[in-house]
Formats: structure tokens, sequence, C-alpha cells
């Protein structure tokens, strides 16, 4: 499934921009609320699979579009917020945000270890 975790771009209600033309406190707060807000997070990781018409998963007998929607709400439901906080940092635009901010000669995980422990949800 395709969702705003794939890629390079950070794809927002706005539209989609490169991570390379974003200021810097723009990708350091994009970090922030994937570690300290991941009800955040989740509502866009539902909207993404609800809004994906293009999702698939491996299936030898097949499996209707539905059935992989509702596993995978399943599966991110499921969820602890320390776990959906980790996926959003680990995930590629995650990485790759963490890429950029180095090659700005940003302390990533020392700015990552300052923020506060994730909000229930």
């Amino acid at each position: 499934m395709k969702t705003r975790f794939n890629e390079i771009y950070w794809k927002n209600f706005n539209g989609c921009y490169r991570l390379c033309d974003m200021d810097t406190d723009h990708l350091l707060n994009i970090l922030k609320m994937f570690k300290s807000k991941p009800n955040v997070v989740m509502n866009m990781l539902i909207q993404d699979i609800e809004n994906s018409p293009d999702c698939s998963a491996f299936s030898p007998f097949g499996v209707d579009h539905g059935e992989i929607v509702k596993e995978s709400l399943q599966t991110v439901t499921s969820m602890s917020t320390e776990e959906i906080s980790m996926f959003a940092i680990k995930s590629p635009l995650g990485i790759a945000i963490k890429h950029e901010l180095i090659s700005r000669g940003v302390n990533v995980e020392n700015y990552l270890s300052m923020i506060d422990v994730p909000e229930k949800l």
C-alpha cells in the first residue's frame, strides 16, 4: 500500500513537498510530531489506508480490496503509542528526514532524545 510514509516527499493536505526544499524547523517539527503525537500519525495512516485505491497484498488465493483494508486497519489500530511513533520515525520518510537534517548539521538523535514521551491515544 502506498502512504505518505513511503516516499522522500512530505505529503499533507496542502500538497507534496521535497524534503530538501523544506525549512529545517519544519523537518524538525515533523519528527517531533512522529515522536510525540502518535494519534496524529495513526489518523494519517488510517486516511492513507482507506483512501488508497492501489493497496494490495500477496495472496495465492486472492483477497479483495476490502479485506486488505480491514486487515491493515486492524494492524495499525492494534499498535501501541510507542510502536506508532517508532513506525513513523523508522519509516522511509522518517529516515529521509533524518538524513536531510544530518546533512544540514543537525544532531537528530540528541533532538529526538529531548522530546517528551508520546501522549496517550
